[in-house]
């Protein structure tokens, strides 16, 4: 016994199902489904958007494709060309049963492509190469953009289902391009038997948006609202019944004949949105209406059992077309035109379906970012005798709501003080900046792009701290992609470091990045004045357009991007601190130009950004396990947390040092991070340790050392990342974790109030060298003076004691060789005064550890060290040249440390900085005693001197 969905196809109309479920696939449901008479199937995003959401169907595909690195757009692609291809085998039965005349799968060209001709073309080409199946059929929207798309696709020889179409007007337009194409074929001599097409006309849309004219009409109650009643629910069938007569005649013309002639196949009309909208009309309304020969019918679901129970099987199509054209006269009548009804639903239907295709986006980011979450490792940790207090620490916060409360931007977690809650405010922008940048990646790889295409080479940042790091970080890591701009980072006004840069670069080539969150930076401010100056005599006023500006709203650096017109201004969101920017416009436009997939990395940080979301346990959130532990051991006496690094990712400890100690170094504590220390044995470590283990996955180089470290009781966190993209993630984590330690250390982790010592007393200095034309610098040691030097050397390392820190402060080039030969100097001293250490390039480190090292505790014993240039450079338009701008920074930082007391020695290296290293480095072994000559050491001694001996030579990785 025939059912009815058999008996529409033995009237000439096929139903085809207008869904899709991977679930029903995989099932054998779908294949059941043509057993008992369907012959088709079409998708679009909506359909897909219930499928997937609507289920876990998918979780293993989506985990697979992330694995893959797909993006959320490359991931819907794969799975919709995986589910079109499944269901298309499944129909390939019926599409050689019927000839090739059903059988076929319909897939969507993005939706986001409605109004672009040739990308619309371009990617129903990609679809159809992809799927490689004959009874395929790729969907393309009937716009005045998409029509001639349409039409070169049918000539290449791709099956296209045409849609969204609503009135004549479209359907005629519609059939021309189809014969137009075959047409185009066959006086090529190519074949045309094998296309095959279907025009889809919708139906029900029409009743929607008629129907609510209708009632305004009969709401005025005038002459005219009796007729408007009686057109009710009847104007789409109308209309679909006076466009299949116009199938008929266009099909049946001579024209087509010498077409069917050779081959081709009648382009059937497919009858779309055919579900009732209207509760109050039939369920089978827009089926039993619109049955007849050459037809399809695609229905959802719902109709689909409809039709199986009760539909009035018989031809009804062309039963009555009189009247059919008299409704559609009364409904001009009533000034209600068809043509101008299509449009606006063309326009709408476009509308809605990118409105479907963006919220299947979300829906399928939103999974992805949760399985993405997932994946992410907490990390471990061998804590031994403090497990016990970071456990009940983390029971605290979740009775307090800590990681609720930092999402909502609760001041409260660190202060009440009304200054500090203020500032705070202000700060936490980082929490959701990812989500925003996320929408501007397209735009940053658009603009990385032209800046390509304009000829440039080089990008070098112009910046200090927060506008450095992250970009030096990103240099050192990735490099950069073929083809992109090679990145360097000048965050120095050492004129030697200046000039090995200008050497390096081709001016005319190069894109300046001027970064700066207050826009009135004395080292951004400087160098920009520098190059300006070269390059205003090679480009005139042009020279703006090869500058671009990073900056906050209103700054002055934003108001000299628009007076020198330069390239570009990005506009940083203003509630983001300079250390925790770079995951915005500061970090990530450097990292575009340089080729970095920051789609990518901000994956990678969103991920992470869930895993420490609001509703995630203490014990269970990355960012706030790690604060918990950083902030626990630093009130326990360690607060020296110690990086141990991959060497891919090892300029990480860069970026990270400026993180913790700019934000946890103030009101007299705060936690000291340790980067770029070799790893020694345990011996020559104390008690004042933490030590994270960061590692790449694949490198297993330093584990027996950090096990040593562990054996001997050292507290350890261990991190690993599945490859360099994972940096994304712990930008994020560590910026979550150190405002938590920032909670238990109770101290606002968002201000800096020391930062400003130094640049005042470098301001003032620089006012007193323009009126008397010197720099008072009495206050130091020359590495010539051998007596004086060991002498004053001496005195500062026996005020060494347990639990300080060593810090260099080097006002010099930063070359490979330097710092080789001041990683030797502080592997002396680590190893026999076993203190942690720390290197900082002046005046670079002043806007990372500068904070610290006045806002913290008393524990550092500085080491300054400053050099003259071997060649000065003048500033355009200042009274001083970098030469002096950097010894009054050295000056004015010094002043800040000697005002409190500090231990601290200035050592002046003089123009010979590899001598001058010789002398310190004989000064410091001296004043350090006797050492026995382990291994550390005999490498340690042979490295300053081969270091030393190779002068200044490239710039350092640093």
């Amino acid at each position: 016994m025939t059912n009815r969905i058999q008996q529409l196809s033995q009237l000439g109309q096929s139903i085809w199902y207008d869904n899709i479920q991977r679930k029903m696939i995989l099932s054998g449901k779908l294949k059941a489904m043509t057993a008992e008479g369907l012959l088709g199937m079409t998708s679009n995003p909506t359909i897909f958007e219930k499928a997937i959401a609507g289920s876990s169907d998918y979780d293993e595909s989506i985990r697979t494709l992330i694995d893959d690195g797909r993006s959320t757009e490359g991931i819907y692609d794969a799975l919709t060309i995986e589910d079109v291809g499944m269901a298309a085998d499944v129909f390939k039965p019926v599409f050689d049963r019927t000839q090739g005349v059903d059988g076929y799968v319909s897939i969507e060209v993005s939706p986001k492509l409605a109004h672009e001709t040739q990308a619309t073309l371009d990617d129903a080409r990609r679809l159809w190469r992809t799927l490689t199946r004959s009874n395929v059929m790729v969907k393309i929207p009937a716009t005045k953009e998409g029509l001639p798309a349409i039409e070169q696709a049918l000539t290449d020889g791709l099956n296209i289902n045409i849609t969204l179409m609503f009135s004549m007007e479209h359907y005629e337009a519609v059939a021309e391009a189809y014969l137009r194409a075959l047409e185009k074929r066959a006086r090529a001599g190519k074949r045309i038997d094998r296309i095959a097409s279907v025009a889809s006309f919708f139906v029900s849309r029409v009743d929607t948006l008629v129907d609510a004219k209708l009632a305004e009409i009969m709401r005025q109650e005038g002459s005219n609202a009796a007729l408007a009643a009686s057109l009710q629910g009847k104007v789409a069938v109308a209309n679909s019944q006076v466009v299949y007569e116009r199938f008929l005649q266009i099909f049946n013309s001579d024209r087509f004949k010498k077409l069917q002639a050779k081959g081709a196949k009648v382009q059937r009309v497919l009858w779309a949105s055919t579900s009732t909208k209207n509760p109050k009309y039939p369920d089978t309304i827009y089926v039993n209406t619109l049955i007849g020969p050459d037809t399809i019918n695609t229905v959802p679901p719902e109709t689909y059992d409809a039709i199986k129970d009760h539909a009035d099987v018989k031809r009804t199509v062309d039963a009555d077309l009189a009247s059919a054209h008299k409704v559609l006269n009364d409904l001009q009548s009533l000034s209600i035109h068809m043509n101008a009804v299509g449009a606006q639903l063309s326009v709408e239907g476009v509308d809605k379906f990118t409105k479907s295709f963006d919220q299947l986006l979300k829906v399928l980011d939103d999974k992805r970012m949760s399985l993405m979450a997932q994946h992410i490792g907490r990390g471990t940790a061998a804590l031994g005798q403090y497990q016990s207090v970071v456990d009940q620490r983390l029971a605290a916060f979740d009775q307090s709501d800590l990681a609720k409360r930092v999402w909502a931007k609760d001041a409260s977690v660190w202060s009440t003080e009304p200054e500090h809650v203020k500032e705070i405010a202000n700060r936490l922008g980082w929490l959701t900046v990812i989500d925003d940048m996320h929408t501007h990646a397209a735009d940053l790889r658009t603009f990385a792009d032209e800046v390509r295409s304009a000829g440039f080479k080089d990008a070098v940042v112009l910046g200090m701290g927060g506008s450095s790091l992250g970009p030096d970080v990103a240099r050192s890591t990735f490099g950069s992609a073929k083809g992109y701009l090679k990145l360097h980072v000048l965050d120095t006004t050492n004129p030697d470091s200046i000039a090995a840069l200008e050497k390096q670069i081709d001016l005319l080539k190069t894109l300046f990045i001027a970064s700066s969150k207050s826009g009135t930076t004395i080292e951004v401010e400087s160098l920009h004045r520098y190059f300006r100056n070269k390059l205003y005599p090679k480009l005139g006023e042009a020279y703006g357009k090869n500058f671009i500006a990073v900056t906050d709203f209103g700054t002055p650096l934003a108001a000299l991007a628009q007076k020198e017109n330069f390239r570009r201004a990005f506009i940083n969101q203003p509630d983001i601190g300079g250390r925790y920017s770079v995951l915005s416009y500061f970090g990530l436009v450097p990292m575009a130009l340089s080729g970095v997939d920051i789609d990518r990395l901000l994956d990678r940080a969103r991920a992470m950004a869930r895993a420490c979301g609001a509703a995630v346990s203490a014990k269970d959130s990355p960012g706030v396990w790690l604060g918990a532990i950083m902030g626990e051991l630093a009130q326990a006496g360690r607060d020296k947390i110690t990086f141990i690094l991959s060497k891919e990712v090892a300029s990480f400890g860069y970026w990270v040092e400026q993180l913790i100690a700019e934000s946890t170094g103030k009101i007299g504590t705060g936690i000291v991070p340790i980067e770029g220390e070799a790893v020694g044995s345990p011996k020559v470590y104390g008690a004042d340790r933490l030590f994270v283990s960061m590692r790449l996955k694949t490198d297993r180089s330093l584990d027996p050392k950090v096990k040593a470290l562990e054996k001997a009781g050292q507290p350890i966190v261990y991190l690993t990342l599945d490859d360099r993209y994972d940096l994304g993630a712990e930008f994020f984590r560590w910026e979550m974790a150190t405002v938590v330690s920032g909670a238990v250390l109770r101290l606002d982790p968002l201000d800096q109030p020391n930062v400003t010592e130094s640049k005042n007393n470098t301001s003032a200095i620089l006012k007193q060298y323009i009126s008397t034309g010197k720099l008072l610098e009495n206050d130091l040691v020359a590495a010539s003076d051998r007596p004086s030097l060991q002498a004053a050397v001496t005195s500062l390392l026996k005020q060494v004691k347990a639990g300080d820190y060593v810090a260099m402060m080097a006002y010099v080039p930063m070359t490979p060789a330097i710092d080789r030969a001041l990683q030797a100097i502080r592997g002396s001293i680590r190893d026999r005064l076993k203190v942690a250490t720390t290197i900082g390039y002046g005046p670079r480190f002043l806007h990372s550890t500068g904070q610290l090292h006045k806002g913290g505790a008393n524990k550092g014993v500085f080491i300054q060290l400053t050099a003259d240039a071997a060649n000065d450079l003048k500033i355009e338009g200042k009274e001083f040249s970098f030469g002096t701008l950097i010894r009054a920074q050295a000056l004015g930082d010094l002043q800040a440390l000697r005002q409190r007391n500090y231990r601290v020695v200035r050592i002046h290296l003089g123009k010979d900085v590899a001598g001058g290293l010789r002398s310190a480095q004989s000064a410091i072994e001296q004043a350090l005693g006797p050492k026995k000559q382990s291994g550390t050491h005999r490498v340690a001694k042979k490295s300053i001197k081969r270091s030393t001996s190779k002068g200044l030579g490239k710039k350092s990785k640093r």
